[in-house]
């Protein structure tokens, strides 16, 4: 059994984190932007890098994809029939709209998603198309055909785009397009798949005798290094407009995207593999795909919020940032007493046999 790289939970738990903040409602929408450009990717890559560490390529087929299943899709689907029950409920009482019922069932049987639940189809079926790529093809050849799926696949967004508000309600026309928009959305996904297979292959795994040369280099520059990185992704990124990537939006640059989150995620590796273990990101980062599929929608977010504006109207002089780590640190401990409940008694929920961590 391979060990867990703890500063890859790490790196996983400062993406969660983030991914809350962008869903908290106290953000602005350009740091939600400017948070997503960074954040969603960052799961994109971690998955490269997993591919690599575990040597899926090389596995049969069969292995492969199967646990992909497993962990990825039946996730999805026990989430997805959750919160379509949910609304159904919420509909027999005249709080939810039917047609909002059939938009969820149609993103679960085509496997474009409702809610945050859009991430795990489409990070199986980039996953699974990166792994098939790689036991047929060199690296290269990998990496070539990747960036020309990706190209082609941002013509077609362009073209079938507006044709989204004419088939909406003509269900199987608008069941078709989210299939194909679904596939579009896990190839836009290839590239930060790629950039994370190759960090690793490149730096993470290097030779003995090139690892030797690198412990000769003290953590604490690579660390310093790692920073450098992840300002330098924030200057990229400040030369892109908006990023959308459950939407297939990915700014005015879309280069750019690609660039600022792929140098930000290598900043935030060196950062956390050369600074020391930090247990609380290390849980939530094992945790993360628990507190990405239950934060919105076990309403988690929305208790936080407001039992934070109840507390600031009983002290007004409560200020934004308090109210801010307030709503943050309500989310965290409700999740773990969800990630708790889940991991001992529901584990099958997020494809686990056992009581072990996750690793997407």
């Amino acid at each position: 059994m391979q060990k867990r790289m703890e500063y890859i939970d790490m790196v996983k738990g400062i993406g969660i984190l983030g991914i809350i903040v962008m869903h908290s409602t106290l953000a602005s929408q350009r740091v939600v932007f400017w948070l997503s450009s960074f954040m969603t990717p960052l799961f994109f890559l971690v998955s490269g890098m997993l591919i690599a560490h575990t040597k899926a390529p090389e596995k049969n087929r069969k292995e492969a994809l199967t646990g992909r299943v497993r962990t990825l899709l039946l996730p999805f689907l026990y989430f997805s029939l959750f919160a379509i029950m949910r609304d159904l409920l919420r509909a027999m009482i005249g709080a939810f709209e039917m047609v909002g019922i059939w938009i969820e069932v149609n993103g679960l049987i085509t496997l474009w998603g409702s809610s945050v639940f859009w991430f795990l189809p489409a990070l199986f079926l980039s996953e699974s198309m990166f792994i098939l790529l790689r036991r047929k093809c060199t690296a290269s050849a990998t990496a070539v055909i990747c960036l020309i799926m990706t190209v082609v696949s941002f013509f077609l967004n362009e073209f079938l785009g507006p044709l989204a508000p004419y088939v909406l309600s003509d269900r199987l026309p608008y069941a078709m397009l989210s299939v194909v928009k679904g596939l579009l959305r896990a190839v836009y996904g290839l590239p930060f798949i790629c950039a994370g297979y190759f960090l690793f292959e490149w730096y993470i795994a290097p030779s003995l005798e090139e690892a030797g040369k690198l412990r000769k280099i003290p953590a604490a520059w690579h660390a310093a290094g790692g920073i450098v990185l992840i300002f330098a992704a924030f200057l990229i990124g400040s030369k892109n407009d908006g990023f959308d990537f459950c939407n297939l939006y990915f700014g005015e640059y879309p280069i750019l995207a690609y660039l600022s989150a792929s140098v930000f995620f290598a900043g935030l590796v060196l950062a956390c593999k050369n600074c020391q273990p930090f247990q609380p990101l290390i849980y939530f980062g094992k945790n993360s795909l628990i507190v990405m599929a239950t934060h919105v929608d076990f309403y988690f977010l929305y208790a936080a919020v407001k039992s934070a504006y109840f507390i600031k109207r009983i002290l007004p002089g409560m200020g934004g940032i308090v109210l801010f780590f307030n709503v943050i640190g309500v989310v965290l401990v409700l999740e773990v007493l969800c990630i708790t409940v889940i991991n001992r008694w529901f584990p099958f929920l997020v494809g686990r046999k056992k009581r072990k961590s996750f690793h997407s």
